[in-house]
């Protein structure tokens, strides 16, 4: 077994990984899931849900690792987090995506939300005293360059909605360096559950002050369905991005993040038809090179150790 350091990253590494993952599909399936419904009413539901599922799960967590009973400061970090990274954000961005895609800028707007890896390495660095390598520079570079290639040159460069979008990303910026703060001293499992259950009380303060919860009462049998895809989505990026983020540093972890935009441009493909386009092609793989910059080759080797490790007893088995 490996152990140090290389028994903490590597599979903190393979879970954003997973993560991103869960978002590229994400991205792709509330594309269908949010139009129809109301983007207030939609986010508030689903993310009650989520914070219904987590409930069960940090308790569980919580007596499993005998964690120490929160104090006052950690209240704060939860209830901040929730607001910040639960809240305020979902509504922005869900209402600057639909102010944008009424626009035809959908795709250069999430344009904002690809430059989260920049905004949190920025406050990693100068808030958290993370180390600032060469390779971040490189990283950026590509990752900026890849996913300028996988936007549409014939759409708005600027909507209504796309400076809601920036300020949702800032904002997830800001809650994710709180968040691998509190995650120094909390389980992964209850800084999650501050996120999605602070941040549903918020938001369902929200719907009731602007008088939204009759849109509720209004949804179909299917906009209940793609709630319910959408919430588990939302569970397993949760779960998986701050058990992943206590391991690894906040700049590694965002520049994972990224590559859920080739992994839904990958599904329009598949699934929509969309042309591959050389250009887009080249930004896929600018962007997974950028991935590699941030995150290290090291790193990297040590996540394929550790993946390799743990699939080692089944091979011999069969």
């Amino acid at each position: 077994m490996t152990s140090g350091r290389s028994a903490w990253v590597g599979p903190g590494i393979l879970l954003v990984l997973l993560t991103a993952i869960v978002s590229g599909v994400s991205t792709f399936v509330n594309a269908y899931a949010v139009p129809g419904t109301g983007a207030d009413a939609f986010v508030t539901v689903r993310n009650l849900v989520v914070a219904g599922a987590f409930l069960p799960v940090a308790l569980l967590a919580t007596r499993y690792q005998r964690a120490p009973a929160l104090r006052g400061v950690d209240w704060l970090r939860l209830v901040a987090i929730g607001l910040v990274g639960g809240a305020i954000p979902f509504l922005l961005f869900f209402h600057g995506l639909a102010l944008a895609t009424a626009a035809g800028g959908a795709t250069t707007a999430s344009f904002g939300y690809r430059t989260l890896f920049l905004m949190a390495s920025v406050l990693g660095i100068v808030v958290l005293r993370e180390r600032f390598h060469g390779r971040l520079l490189l990283g950026a570079m590509l990752l900026l360059v890849g996913n300028a290639l996988l936007l549409s040159l014939t759409a708005p460069i600027w909507t209504d909605g796309t400076g809601y979008v920036l300020i949702a990303t800032a904002l997830w910026a800001v809650e994710y360096t709180i968040s691998k703060r509190a995650l120094a001293d909390l389980p992964s499992a209850t800084v999650a559950l501050g996120r999605m259950g602070f941040g549903a009380v918020f938001l369902s303060g929200y719907l009731a002050l602007t008088l939204q919860w009759g849109a509720v009462a209004r949804f179909s049998g299917v906009d209940w369905s793609w709630i319910g895809v959408s919430a588990a989505l939302l569970v397993a990026f949760v779960a998986s991005f701050y058990t992943g983020l206590k391991r690894v540093d906040l700049s590694a972890a965002t520049a994972l993040l990224v590559l859920g935009f080739p992994i839904t441009w990958l599904l329009g493909v598949l699934f929509q038809g969309q042309p591959i386009g050389l250009e887009a092609a080249v930004g896929a793989l600018l962007a997974v090179g950028g991935v590699a910059a941030v995150v290290g080759l090291a790193q990297l080797r040590t996540s394929w150790a550790y993946l390799a490790e743990v699939l080692r007893p089944s091979a011999r088995a069969t």
